[in-house]
């Protein structure tokens, strides 16, 4: 995570999963192993029929498809209706998939959002995965404690018995927090 979109460099990454949980290598147990992806879908077809053992988490960032293009690039490529889609079928035959999800404050993370994410993923196992946005930029800001707490209250309706769990982010006065979403310049 955090060092470039790992499907992009599939066989890769993992070589090197499998290589960290090997026995002569690092001993780690493979279910501690995440694979996180911005959402390249035929990689994540191929990731799921493959039946790799390591653990699949999707940055989604919006449930709403014209923020989601705006906030994530990738959503050009391989629209949110496919990217669902794929999510579906992975849980379908690995189980629960970690949704990660950046907040913004004042852009994705109000009731509507909560709304919009719980029709597209009902139905389907997963762990949602929010963390507070780092951006050096100045662009973005995270959410304050009563935005955060209206957006848990609104994901536990509209995600009913799915764990909701926020990501702490350790580094932000050094721009080197998760949920940073781009780099300061010289």
């Amino acid at each position: 995570m955090g060092q470039g979109e790992p499907f992009l460099n599939y066989d890769a990454v993992l070589e090197a999963a499998y290589a960290l949980c090997d026995p002569a290598g690092g001993r780690m147990d493979a279910r501690r192993i995440s694979i996180s992806t911005a959402g390249v879908v035929p990689a994540m077809r191929r990731y799921t029929a493959e039946g790799h053992k390591f653990r699949l988490c999707v940055s989604l960032n919006s449930a709403i498809a014209s923020k989601r293009r705006a906030l994530m690039p990738v959503e050009q490529g391989f629209p949110l209706d496919e990217l669902v889609e794929a999510i579906r079928e992975h849980a379908a035959r690995r189980g629960r998939v970690t949704i990660e999800y950046v907040m913004m404050a004042g852009v994705n993370c109000g009731e509507e959002d909560a709304r919009a994410l719980g029709r597209v993923l009902a139905g389907i196992p997963v762990r949602f995965n929010p963390i507070a946005v780092n951006d050096a930029s100045g662009r973005f800001h995270p959410p304050g404690e009563p935005e955060w707490r209206a957006f848990r209250d609104a994901l536990a309706r509209a995600l009913p018995g799915q764990p909701v769990v926020r990501r702490y982010s350790g580094g932000q006065d050094e721009h080197a927090a998760c949920g940073m979403l781009a780099s300061r310049t010289a």
